[in-house]
């Protein structure tokens, strides 16, 4: 779980948890403050799906959520908590995989 130090600020980009001494997101380089709307910005497409990225199925959350997050960034549910549904894209079956090419 990762923890949240004074100043520490999340990304209205890519809700990456960025430490306060960053002016911009490590992950995307959006501006801490006054960049451009977070929805059309220009260099991170928020729909894409890497490898590893997972989809919360807490409820009715549904959050893209990035492979490196043990936790929705949402709702807070815990990835292991949700079992085998919790960790793949919507539609998808055991043994999908992400094309790196």
């Amino acid at each position: 779980m990762q923890s949240w130090g004074s100043g520490d600020w999340m990304c209205g980009a890519c809700q990456h948890l960025n430490f306060k001494k960053r002016d911009q997101c490590q992950r995307c380089q959006y501006p801490k403050y006054g960049g451009p709307d977070p929805a059309t910005y220009a260099s991170y497409n928020r729909t894409e799906a890497l490898a590893g990225d997972w989809y919360c199925s807490a409820g009715n959350c549904g959050a893209h959520n990035y492979a490196s997050r043990s936790q929705c960034y949402i709702c807070g549910t815990l990835k292991n908590m949700m079992g085998s549904d919790g960790c793949s894209v919507p539609g998808w079956k055991t043994g999908d995989w992400f094309c790196a090419m």
